[in-house]
């Protein structure tokens, strides 16, 4: 059992071999042709990886003559007058929560103007043991190739409830300025609690709820040479409460301590304050470049918060691309996090888990005073082809994650180092959307996770 995680590897990466030199030349040709629908010879731009995509000449193609990743999707694609629905199964296993079944229909609603995506809706329901029932209708909406408005409404019928708008442009009324706005009223069941520390113990785990309500806003403003002077300001609201799964002890039977602190209401004001360089081509559908960021989150006692204290960051990605259009990208991420000041709940304190980092774990599996995180994937596209009658991309990618938590620098030790590996599997359609599946696995054991957009 011990060599499983190294044949899984193995076997990936023979896969993916195949799959380039299995290609027929009917598929070749195909390719071919679409991609020089999508970028021609005198438009291969860093500007043109990311334009809008427009109809291409295959969809009149013959069938015989359409590769097999077209046809699988021709078959499984209800077509309507506004766009595509490609009816997607959730099949997933968390740590936290365990499997989980249901269903997710993604309506690609087509922008006729600029031939791209306008809108996403994407409603799922799926069953849980723990949070049974849950309804969400996800909403999604492209007024620019690179400007982004979220809705998001979920229901469970137990412990979970969500409701979450976002607005992000990049290039706010034609300029250079970056604003993001974000409300958040979230019921969280899901996330686990270990104790404190790098060796907190597996066996510790505790179930716990946490409810969060608040806003945020960020504008960016831009400097010369890429570089950027973001300001953020944060409020939200945490309380803690009894989890959902009760096949693990309640967070208050292991740390008392902990919950008594962490089950009354308490109320946070944050700013953050950060210079940072971006060079990358797409702020959610990146192929090149790279960002580095300096970053400074303050609260303080008695401004509308319950605490005072700093987090300093430095955040690092790269997205390497080896030729114009390449089907491989090499993405590196680097995250280093130091927080200082009054002791918080552990909720507000550096995470390291499955959405913070290391994806072979669960939520909130490493918490601790500061945290270091190393993310790299090898992003392969496998074809590049009309999908859902958009230009569209099948990627596959393999990564690794490492990374630890500390509770001063001085404690952040190499053999306190948390690894996890597997392969991420993604449908990619332009401008923006990106429908992933990664598959995790670490000492802890495996981890499967649906989600929308990439990690970084």
């Amino acid at each position: 059992m011990k060599r499983f995680p190294y044949i899984f590897i193995l076997i990936f990466a023979l896969f993916s071999s195949a799959v380039f030199a299995i290609e027929t030349k009917e598929d070749k040709k195909i390719r071919e042709v679409s991609e020089i629908d999508i970028i021609t010879e005198e438009t291969k731009t860093q500007e043109a990886i990311t334009k809008p995509l427009e109809e291409s000449e295959v969809f009149t193609k013959p069938e015989q003559e359409r590769s097999f990743i077209d046809k699988f999707f021709s078959k499984v694609v209800i077509n309507t007058k506004l766009g595509p629905i490609f009816i997607l199964p959730i099949l997933d296993s968390s740590v936290d929560l365990g499997p989980n079944y249901g269903v997710m229909p993604i309506w690609a609603i087509r922008d006729k103007k600029r031939k791209a995506i306008g809108a996403v809706i994407a409603p799922s329901i799926n069953y849980n043991e723990y949070l049974k029932l849950t309804l969400t209708y996800r909403h999604y909406l492209f007024p620019g190739d690179k400007q982004l408005i979220v809705g998001r409404v979920k229901y469970s019928t137990v412990v979970q409830r969500e409701l979450f708008l976002r607005y992000f442009n990049p290039e706010f009324m034609g300029s250079r300025y970056r604003v993001n706005a974000e409300f958040h009223h979230l019921i969280q069941g899901k996330a686990s609690y270990y104790g404190y520390g790098p060796n907190s113990r597996k066996e510790d785990r505790t179930t716990y709820s946490l409810a969060k309500t608040g806003e945020e806003f960020t504008v960016s403003i831009p400097l010369p040479q890429n570089l950027y002077l973001d300001f953020t300001h944060m409020f939200f609201r945490y309380k803690v409460n009894e989890g959902p799964v009760k096949t693990v002890p309640q967070l208050g039977d292991i740390f008392p301590e902990t919950y008594a602190y962490a089950s009354v209401s308490r109320d946070f004001m944050t700013h953050r304050f950060a210079l940072f360089y971006d060079s990358t081509d797409h702020p959610t559908v990146p192929k090149k470049g790279t960002y580095f960021g300096l970053a400074a989150d303050i609260s303080i006692e008695n401004f509308v918060s319950d605490y005072s204290y700093k987090i300093y960051s430095a955040q690092f990605k790269h997205y390497f691309n080896y030729k114009k259009d390449s089907p491989f990208i090499t993405a590196v991420h680097a995250l280093i996090q130091d927080q200082k000041g009054e002791d918080v709940p552990f909720y507000a304190l550096p995470v390291l888990g499955e959405s913070t980092g290391l994806r072979s774990v669960g939520d909130g599996r490493y918490v601790d005073g500061g945290k270091f995180v190393f993310n790299i994937e090898e992003r392969i596209t496998i074809s590049r082809l009309p999908i859902l009658k958009f230009i569209g991309e099948l990627e596959i990618s393999p990564f690794l994650d490492m990374g630890t938590v500390f509770g001063t620098l001085s404690g952040l030790k190499s053999e306190n180092l948390k690894f996890g590996y597997g392969v991420a599997i993604r449908l990619v359609i332009k401008p923006q959307v990106v429908v992933a599946a990664d598959f995790a696995l670490g000492r802890e054991g495996t981890n499967v996770i649906i989600h929308v957009g990439y990690p970084f």
